[in-house]
């Protein structure tokens, strides 16, 4: 079994498969990743989020770096969500960011991913590693 751990550093992140062969992999934004296999009708660690309604004062972020994509996007407004139907399998979609956030059930850091849904008011929250472990995000080669 692969453990991939996410490195942030600075503006990119670092993907490390530990096993007999190691690869180190860097993931910033712009990369195009392509969605896995769910195990069941939709994915356990990807969640589709439509903003339905801006407040017109959004924090502006860095769009060659991805840094505060979170605030710009999250911080105001309203959405509607939902887990990733099954019918995502297989498609491919552009890296917004990647931020480490804290997880406030687990109390521990948690390593989150954004891609660019089909429609700019659209957005994938990826669960970085556990949507790498389960197969649900792949890397393209």
């Amino acid at each position: 079994m692969r453990l991939l751990l996410l490195l942030l550093l600075g503006s990119f992140a670092t993907l490390q498969a530990q096993s007999a062969d190691s690869v180190e992999v860097e993931i910033k934004r712009g990369d195009t990743l392509q969605v896995g296999k769910a195990a069941g009708e939709v994915f356990q660690h990807l969640d589709l989020y439509r903003k339905t309604r801006w407040a017109g004062n959004e924090p502006s972020y860095d769009t060659a770096t991805g840094s505060g994509f979170f605030q710009s996007f999250f911080a105001t407004g309203d959405f509607d969500v939902a887990e990733l139907p099954k019918a995502y399998t297989g498609r491919k979609f552009v890296v917004l960011g990647v931020e480490v956030l804290s997880n406030k059930k687990a109390g521990q850091p948690m390593n989150i991913m954004y891609l660019q849904g089909e429609k700019p008011n659209m957005v994938i929250w990826v669960d970085f590693d556990s949507a790498f472990e389960s197969g649900e995000l792949q890397l393209l080669n």
